[in-house]
């Protein structure tokens, strides 16, 4: 998507300052705008660019130029900080300008990535105005691997599984607990039991105050139960053959087991928990169980964000582009019995931006969202800016291309433009050949479409 940018000089700066504030600029105009066009016409013609990936090295407007409008779409919304710049003047109108700053991904963005970025820029004045004729991006440390464009997302990956990881050492760290927990009951904010088990009968022992405050056991009738099985709580029914089997299957002195299942409590709001349960003990009174019970709502809720933004636009709710290739590299394996495939892409949405404001262009693309959801129920993709995709297995080729005609026409009726390119195959389906054949096909319909406004705005 175009964005219509320009820098304006200030006239009480030196060159070194507005060298300084063309770096500054520059850098936010890619990382937190998006903004190609404006970085484009900064350029000289002679402009040297070396990126932050191991072969992003080019020469030339042109060839440059041509490189960075393939980012479009594709540089997550950053923030940048903590900039620090300084400038050499190499000759009269000729200055260099390194320095360093702090960019991270916006959060609403999904992604997840921080990394202090280094920068150098020399730009020269022609004709009056200055012109940028070297980029060099850098970091500490590879960021930027094959296959990445103009963002380093293998690592924004990385990041994702590092908080996955997190995830799993906590509860690595709560089984680990434990041991520690042998004794201590009022004082820490897990629920512990104790129960001792004769034959098949289990008898409560002792319980905490914070057990009773998790399950809304406001008064104390926990003390009073019943706990047969070694459980109180009211399982969801789905975990509760799970709860009993780990329960049971603690067989002698140090046995332990764990799980993770879901209760409703005595005001009917359903949590999420953790059980460590343990064998304590073994003597002729029988056996000591100790059950340490975590709520872990948050952390269950962590990982359906986690989930969640992996593979889910979070502007639509539709799928996201992550979804779409990983979708698309199961096709690379088998082979359907029919494809269908829709490209979708707004014709205008740039104008309706300058007239309505982004705000409006967002909502613009929500309702995109809605109308595709409804006619293609999780099969629809958010792959770019305004760009959709659909890959459905199910319809018909009449039916499909009736589904694709019901959308447009319901855009059409709330005002929005499409255009759009179709791919149907009940045989020899190629998930990249038809990629293709429907992508020429919507941009055939596009040409159309901008060639019949034209038309329009001459006879007017």
């Amino acid at each position: 998507m175009t964005m219509a940018s320009a820098f304006v000089i200030n006239p009480e700066y030196t060159k070194e300052q507005t060298a300084m504030e063309l770096t500054s600029y520059l850098m936010h105009k890619h990382y937190c705008e998006n903004d190609v066009e404006a970085i484009i016409e900064l350029m000289d013609r002679q402009i040297h660019w070396f990126g932050a990936g191991e072969e992003e090295y080019a020469q030339g407007k042109d060839t440059v130029a041509a490189i960075f409008r393939q980012f479009t779409g594709k540089v997550p919304k950053c923030t940048i900080s903590e900039e620090e710049y300084q400038v050499l003047e190499m000759e009269p109108g000729n200055c260099l300008c390194t320095g360093r700053m702090w960019i991270q991904t916006d959060p609403t963005t999904g992604v997840y990535l921080r990394v202090h970025q280094r920068v150098t820029m020399g730009f020269r004045w022609v004709e009056g105005k200055p012109r940028c004729y070297h980029i060099h991006i850098s970091n500490p440390y590879v960021e930027m691997v094959s296959g990445d464009v103009g963002f380093p997302t293998a690592v924004a990956r990385q990041t994702h599984e590092y908080m996955e990881e997190q995830i799993a050492a906590q509860k690595r760290q709560i089984a680990a607990q434990t041991a520690e927990l042998s004794s201590i009951y009022n004082t820490i904010p897990c629920g512990i039991v104790r129960l001792r088990k004769t034959g098949e009968d289990y008898r409560l022992l002792t319980c905490n105050r914070a057990l009773k405050e998790m399950l809304g056991d406001g008064n104390g009738d926990m003390d009073q139960a019943d706990w047969k099985d070694g459980i109180l709580e009211e399982v969801v029914e789905e975990g509760l053959c799970g709860l009993l089997e780990s329960i049971r299957c603690l067989k002698k002195p140090g046995d332990s087991s764990s799980m993770d299942y879901k209760v409703r409590r005595h005001d009917g709001e359903v949590i999420d928990l953790n059980t460590n349960n343990l064998l304590v003990s073994e003597d002729e009174k029988g056996q000591i169980i100790q059950r340490i019970i975590f709520d872990i709502s948050d952390r269950v809720a962590l990982e359906e964000a986690l989930k969640r933004t992996s593979y889910v636009d979070s502007l639509t709710g539709l799928y996201n582009q992550n979804r779409f290739y990983q979708e698309a590299d199961k096709y690379q394996n088998r082979t359907p019995l029919q494809l269908g495939i829709a490209y979708f892409d707004v014709n205008g949405l740039k104008e309706w931006n300058d007239r309505m404001g982004h705000k409006a262009g967002d909502q613009l693309l929500r309702r995109i969202g809605l109308f595709l959801e409804r006619y293609f129920p999780k099969k629809s993709y958010r792959i770019g800016g305004d760009e959709f995709m659909v890959l459905d297995e199910s319809l018909g080729e009449q039916e499909f291309r009736r589904a694709v005609e019901q959308f447009c026409e319901l855009a059409k009726e709330e005002g929005i433009n499409i255009s759009a390119g179709i791919s149907w195959r009940s045989c020899g389906c190629s998930i990249k050949e038809q990629m293709e054949e429907a992508d020429r096909r919507m941009y055939q319909e596009k040409a159309r479409f901008y060639s019949r406004a034209e038309n329009n705005r001459r006879k007017r």
